[in-house]
């Protein structure tokens, strides 16, 4: 097969940043209320409407799982790479997620949606088609591509909503429902719509994401709803009830 070469609009496109993240477990009811006190200190993502948008990730990994492995064995320096897409767009944002102790750093890339399938082609990477690429993001993607024979491993599918702070533009606070998995039916291209529960849909995950501190009026609301943090991973979480029958106990349980 020829190696595609990548077009200037698609590889133009390229984002980093560090940051914290802080989780949260609540019922739909109380993110209604949470989301409406939030309301007076943030405004609503443009692209959320009144029900949110639905997200589509795929995650990548190793044939012996190392990226889940790396998270249930606490090391401080780990990565994982995914490929996101939002309903009703051709195209896929080629993201690598990498913590070092508590610091989250994505980057990211923006490809049309032909162009990631074939310059990946499910992990057949080659030195020459790592050289085609355009930006570093891409580029170390296809290397861990290619030296740790990354594959399709797990798909989550959720429907998020997304406030940004008014006077703290680099917050940002979500809300992801309707959490689901699928381990099976991996195309990126024709993403699967039936797929099992990852979390009770009843309730759903508060991401509070932040540059350098959370403002004190954010953290008075999450004390007034009696939040506490928890540890969740999306795609560890998918892992362990997938091929694990859920015996590492990844996904909280609502009390």
């Amino acid at each position: 097969m020829a190696t595609p070469s990548l077009s200037t609009a698609s590889s133009a496109y390229v984002r980093s940043f560090n940051r914290f993240e802080l989780k949260y477990l609540l019922p739909l009811e109380a993110a209604r209320e949470f989301a409406a006190e939030l309301a007076l200190h943030a405004h609503p993502d443009p692209h959320s409407g009144l029900e949110g948008y639905p997200v589509y990730s795929l995650y990548w990994d190793s044939p012996e799982l190392m990226f889940f492995w790396e998270k249930l064995d606490g090391e401080k320096l780990r990565r994982k790479l995914r490929f996101r897409r939002y309903e009703g767009r051709d195209e896929v944002y080629v993201e690598i997620k990498q913590r070092i102790d508590r610091t989250v750093q994505k980057r990211r890339t923006r490809l049309a949606l032909a162009e990631a399938l074939a310059l990946f082609d499910r992990g057949a990477i080659d030195a020459a088609r790592e050289s085609q690429a355009g930006d570093p993001v891409l580029q170390e993607a296809l290397v861990l591509t290619r030296l740790h024979k990354l594959a399709p491993a797990a798909a989550i599918r959720y429907q998020r909503q997304a406030w940004f702070a008014t006077f703290e533009p680099d917050l940002r606070v979500t809300f992801d429902s309707r959490l689901q998995y699928d381990a099976h039916e991996l195309d990126l291209a024709r993403p699967q719509r039936s797929a099992a529960y990852l979390l009770d849909p009843r309730w759903c995950v508060l991401e509070i994401k932040y540059n350098h501190r959370v403002p004190q009026w954010l953290l008075a609301l999450v004390r007034k709803h009696g939040l506490e943090v928890v540890r969740f991973s999306k795609y560890c979480a998918a892992i362990d009830l997938a091929r694990f029958d859920g015996r590492h106990g990844l996904t909280p349980r609502p009390e």
